[in-house]
């Protein structure tokens, strides 16, 4: 049988995609009833669409399913940013490890920080937060 240059290509493909997802631990699923559901390990959320299925770690989870390496710090972003009650002379920068916030930069004061690490606690998926990095002026 003669293969053109598509077809081996197309192949090749399906050949990665499949030893991708058994490196992974990952199965073919052929139900999408829904598109994510928390699995038995509180840890991971289960992914799926048609074809395959994912577990990712809550603070890996984009906001539309999908694996994102800086969701968590996105989320957390986010959420400070609808804060009203937040200075202008508060500068934070907000990065993650793992399911650790890292924040750093600046603060007027110990209020302002308590209320800035109270909403990021209440972010899905922060386990704990790291301030080591804010200094109070």
């Amino acid at each position: 049988m003669k293969f053109t240059s598509s077809k081996l290509i197309l192949i090749g493909v399906a050949m990665l995609a499949t030893m991708t997802l058994a490196a992974c631990g990952g199965s073919q699923s052929s139900k999408s009833d829904s598109n994510s559901s928390q699995s038995p390990d509180s840890n991971i959320v289960n992914v799926s669409n048609s074809k395959t299925a994912t577990n990712i770690a809550p603070e890996k989870l984009g906001a539309s399913g999908e694996y994102d390496e800086h969701a968590l710090a996105k989320r957390v972003a986010k959420a400070l940013d609808t804060m009203p009650d937040i200075p202008d002379s508060a500068k934070v920068y907000v990065a993650q490890k793992a399911n650790t916030v890292v924040l750093k930069g600046s603060v007027p004061d110990r209020t302002t920080l308590e209320k800035i690490v109270s909403v990021v606690k209440s972010v899905k998926g922060v386990g704990e937060v790291n301030t080591d990095g804010i200094i109070l002026k």
